[in-house]
């Protein structure tokens, strides 16, 4: 009796929604202008960067015009600020991306072991700046002081733990085109 009752209200209730859905004719499916907003990606491009400063840039020695910090004032007076390596400041643990300052991957990887300054046919200043050891050797080559292209060096090796020996193949193994009946 119960469970009639109970199937019977379900079936009522079940009715009573149907006469609730929208209507057709004001119902509209989402459109692509809805989808995708101007978070997209093919908005990436849009971006527009900052201007490269003379801040952004390194020089000959591979250092950077703002990565250096005050020396200390117990020195002599004619010593000059000191590079932040050098003061003990640590590198910004972060990855490289095309499009970054020369300043901007110096400070996440360190002074380079060999800089390379010039200018291409359009006189835009280049940088190829290598790094032979550390995490990410390689060469980063930069136009205008924004990084265009990255080749990747041999990283160094990964020490590991002596290799095992293969383990011996059993009988069986060792025979593989024999054929056993029982």
């Amino acid at each position: 009796m119960r469970f009639s009752a109970n199937l019977s209200m379900l079936a009522a209730v079940l009715m009573v929604g149907a006469c609730a859905l929208p209507e057709i004719e004001t119902f509209r499916a989402p459109d692509a202008a809805n989808l995708f907003t101007g978070r997209s990606v093919s908005n990436f491009r849009d971006k527009v960067l900052p201007p490269v400063t003379a801040a952004d840039l390194v020089d000959s020695s591979g250092n950077c015009a703002g990565a250096y910090v005050p020396a200390p004032s117990g020195d002599q007076p004619g010593q000059n600020n000191v590079s932040l390596r050098q003061a003990g400041v640590p590198m910004i643990p972060a990855s490289i991306a095309l499009e970054m300052t020369e300043c901007d991957v110096v400070k996440r990887i360190g002074v380079p072991a060999r800089v390379e300054i010039g200018a291409n046919e359009r006189r835009e200043r280049t940088a190829a700046l290598t790094y032979i050891g550390g995490e990410r050797p390689g060469i980063y080559a930069f136009t205008d002081g924004r990084l265009r292209s990255m080749e990747m060096g041999a990283e160094a090796p990964v020490a590991h733990k002596p290799a095992k020996k293969p383990a011996r193949p059993s009988q069986r193994a060792a025979q593989p085109n024999r054929v056993s009946t029982q």
